[in-house]
């Protein structure tokens, strides 16, 4: 049975600003840039938790991203500087569902919203129990 967590995004946020090959011809930051960037505020995310992913993937522990959604409420251009908030939307013993809120540092706005499935597998892409740092 999956658990609903209704909790705070997590601090600090992950800061980063948009590289020019990030964006497209007008400037705007490419929508498979969130791909990136999600990860990004993942591995810090973990990092925070308590376990590098280096070290969940040493210990045979591989969290597969299974589902990838993202809102795009505002532009994000070249150069400017965001953060990117996360928090545990959904657990079960063997996935986690995270979700990010994008917002622009000079304004405060929201520009994306966004939802990982990471589930956990071995070596063999079989499902195992989610890390104690993350169950």
């Amino acid at each position: 049975m999956k658990a609903k967590i209704e909790l705070p995004y997590e601090e600090p946020p992950h800061r980063i600003r948009v590289r020019y090959c990030e964006t497209d011809r007008m400037g705007i930051a490419h929508h498979g840039s969130y791909v990136a960037w999600f990860e990004d505020a993942r591995t810090e995310w973990l990092r925070r938790m308590g376990k590098t992913y280096r070290q969940m993937e040493d210990e045979g522990n591989l969290l597969q991203v299974v589902a990838f959604e993202a809102r795009y409420q505002r532009p994000v251009d070249y150069d400017d500087e965001i953060l990117i908030r996360i928090r545990v939307a959904e657990r079960s013993k063997v996935a986690l569902v995270l979700e990010y809120e994008v917002r622009r540092v000079d304004s405060q706005v929201v520009a994306t919203l966004g939802r990982t499935k990471l589930a956990c597998v071995g070596r063999d892409g079989k499902l195992r129990r989610l890390p104690k740092e993350l169950a």
